[in-house]
């Protein structure tokens, strides 16, 4: 039985390394990227250790995009949402999108922003699960806005899905503005949602 235990830890290690890689490449060059070779290459591993432990390229993607949006939940998501007022929430939820990005928690900022531009246009699977998590990620902060409006930490009749799509497409711009290097595009994209917030509170 521990042979088994210990058998399923050093697996369980192996793939986390290599989705840590995978999705430090990914973060940069997109899905289209990720082989097993160069994932391999990457992690210091095998490439058949590689192919063992997921199967097939496009589990191997599909894994990736889980590990990116666990690693933003871990970093961003979860500490926001333990805040004990929903205005608190949802202002940790935007100031930490850019912070996460900011601080290049991965080389390549949000990872499902710039899936959502990699497969704008090519429907499957993997397109699929990037709209979830993207949709997921807007709904979060329809919710929590909701939730402020409820009690009185915004305005009354403000329109809630709006103010997530505002605020979603800020991050866009900000996401491709730190993908070239254009800090003032960033901060702009961050200015713009300070003040968007500001605004809905009636400050």
């Amino acid at each position: 039985m521990k042979t088994n235990d210990k058998r399923k830890e050093r697996g369980d290690r192996a793939r986390a390394n290599i989705l840590h890689h995978a999705t430090q490449i990914a973060s940069v060059e997109g899905l289209e990227g990720l082989t097993f070779g160069r994932v391999a290459a990457d992690a210091g591993v095998a490439k058949g250790n590689v192919q063992v432990l997921f199967g097939d390229r496009e589990a191997l993607q599909l894994a990736t995009i889980e590990n990116g949006v666990a690693l933003y939940f871990e970093t961003v998501v979860g500490p926001a949402m333990a805040r004990p007022a929903a205005i608190e929430r949802l202002i940790a939820l935007v100031e930490g999108w850019y912070t996460f990005v900011e601080q290049r928690t991965l080389p390549g900022g949000c990872l499902v922003h710039a899936l959502s531009s990699e497969y704008r246009t090519r429907p499957g699977e993997i397109r699929d699960r990037v709209e979830h998590h993207r949709a997921e990620a807007r709904q979060r902060i329809v919710d929590v806005a909701s939730e402020a409006v409820g009690a009185g930490d915004l305005q009354a009749g403000i329109d809630v899905e709006l103010l997530a799509f505002e605020l979603t497409s800020y991050q866009a711009s900000a996401n491709v503005a730190a993908l070239m290097g254009d800090e003032a595009q960033f901060e702009l994209a961050r200015r713009a949602s300070r003040q968007r917030l500001a605004a809905a509170r009636g400050l």
